[in-house]
């Protein structure tokens, strides 16, 4: 291995897995698990259900994340025509909602495929 990353021949794009994103700014942890439990419960009303949870305020190994802590909703939407796509909620502590806009360029890095494709 000469350190590639060993991709499969499909566009790139069929790795992203949450084309559509928003972010929910919470005053605190609290106000996070109200909101998170509101679109758990209301999902199936709402025509979003909640289909995955990523929790890194539980996961122990704060590198993993450099540190940064959020609640992440990926929800499902069906249009009329049977298209689905995956979408993602975003809950953040707003104490540390800075952090994240201020990290975000180190992410890029990390998940940058080729040293070209950082912008």
């Amino acid at each position: 291995e000469d350190g590639k990353h060993c991709w499969p021949q499909l566009p790139l794009t069929a790795l992203i897995l949450d084309p559509v994103r928003a972010s929910v700014i919470c005053p605190n942890p609290a106000t996070i698990l109200k909101v998170a439990r509101w679109m758990i419960e209301s999902g199936d009303k709402s025509g979003l259900p909640v289909v995955r949870i990523k929790n890194k305020f539980s996961v122990n190994d704060s590198a993993e994340y450099d540190g940064y802590r959020d609640l992440m909703l990926s929800v499902l939407y069906t249009g009329v025509r049977g298209l689905r796509i995956i979408g993602e909620i975003q809950l953040h502590d707003a104490r540390m909602h800075p952090l994240k806009v201020k990290m975000h360029r180190l992410y890029k890095v990390k998940r940058a495929v080729t040293a070209q494709s950082i912008c």
